[in-house]
């Protein structure tokens, strides 16, 4: 028994020092943290930070040392909560301020520029009225470290990104309008089954600018409107729409049943109104015209490091589908506009997005637009 003893303890010792002499095994690899969402670091660890994560951490130590409390959006359609919420939760010491001024937003932050006077950090419109805002001086240029400008439906510069995208197609009560009736593109609009149930809205240049480049009537050499102007006058002849101001009072009127048919509604309010059980739909007209929500950072912004940390956040995949999930409308994050609701609710529609290339659409032709819709389609002086 003792010598079985002894060459047990010989074996296990011998083991042992097998295993110290053997080299350690290599720990797997930790995936790179996304650079949109940087990973969260565990206090005490070596490991060295992502160039994302050094980069928010220089930010929000430039943002305490600076004394910066809070960040000022301005912008012209918020739901508040979720994107506040998800923010400060990220970064406790800023309170993240919003000002929605719906079309009031672009002419008085102009109008404060000309004055001396700077409120907001970051700046947030549709895409024309980000424009006006730019040539007046308000943005300054941002590197955007988390949306190169090499990804689709985005300017070639630096002023803003395109980070939503709102379009405009025929939407209908789906309780007043059979699934046999419904649209199935464009040119089924001027039917007169639609007259007396149908409605319009006064606020048309956006759409008939698309419409006019879906058609190819709009190119780098410029617009010829005939067309354009020919197809929707038969439109509202055929119809004989009701006329409305905005897209949200007339989209009330079809869901209330007063209409069955909104000829073309903007799909933020479309799709929020659905969200919530309205009895609403698009008809699939195979594609609509769109255009970009933008956002950008103001050239004199008074909590410079807050404002990158929101800039930064909201074009991260994270933060880009909370703030398209309040309308919703669709995301233009590659990854992002995999999960957004805006884009999952569109899908089985069958809908494809136009947008207009920035370049091609001057501020002359958008007031043009405007006379066009309002005096020589729709009759209203």
């Amino acid at each position: 028994m003792k010598r079985i003893g002894t060459i047990l303890v010989v074996l296990i010792m011998t083991g042992l020092l097998l295993a110290a002499c053997a080299s350690p095994k290599a720990p797997a690899p930790t995936p790179a943290p996304s650079p949109e969402r940087p990973s969260a670091t565990t206090p005490g660890t070596q490991s060295a930070p992502t160039s994302a994560q050094s980069r928010e951490q220089k930010l929000v130590a430039a943002a305490k040392a600076a004394g910066e409390k809070e960040v000022v959006m301005w912008t012209f359609s918020w739901y508040a909560g979720p994107v506040e919420k998800a923010f400060q939760e990220r970064y406790p010491f800023l309170k993240l301020t919003v000002w929605d001024g719906s079309s009031e937003t672009e002419p008085r932050v102009i109008e404060e520029y000309k004055a001396g006077k700077y409120s907001p950090d970051v700046i947030e419109l549709a895409i024309r009225r980000m424009t006006r805002v730019n040539a007046a001086g308000v943005l300054q240029e941002y590197a955007f470290p988390n949306w190169p400008n090499t990804w689709p439906n985005q300017p070639k510069h630096n002023f803003w990104r395109n980070h939503m995208i709102n379009f405009y197609a025929p939407a209908y009560n789906t309780s007043l309008v059979s699934s046999a009736e419904v649209p199935k593109s464009w040119d089924e609009l001027a039917d007169v089954k639609w007259r007396g149930r149908a409605i319009t809205t006064i606020s048309g240049a956006e759409h008939i600018i698309g419409y006019a480049y879906m058609r190819g009537d709009l190119t780098s050499e410029g617009v010829k409107w005939d067309a354009t102007v020919a197809f929707w006058k038969k439109v509202i002849e055929a119809t004989r729409p009701r006329i409305g101001s905005g897209f949200k009072s007339p989209l009330d009127m079809a869901i209330l049943g007063d209409v069955s048919l909104m000829l073309h509604a903007s799909n933020t309010i479309v799709f929020n109104m659905m969200r919530v059980g309205a009895p609403l739909a698009y008809a699939p007209v195979k594609w609509a015209p769109a255009g970009g929500f933008s956002i950008g950072l103001a050239k004199h912004p008074r909590n410079p490091n807050a404002a990158q940390l929101l800039l930064d956040f909201l074009t991260s995949e994270e933060g880009n589908v909370i703030r398209s999930n309040t309308f919703p409308t669709p995301s233009l994050h590659p990854e992002g506009s995999k999960r957004a609701l805006g884009n999952l609710m569109l899908k089985p529609v069958g809908i494809e997005m136009v947008a207009v290339p920035d370049e091609l659409v001057t501020e002359e032709m958008q007031i043009r637009a405007d006379e066009i819709w309002v005096r020589d389609i729709l009759g209203r002086r």
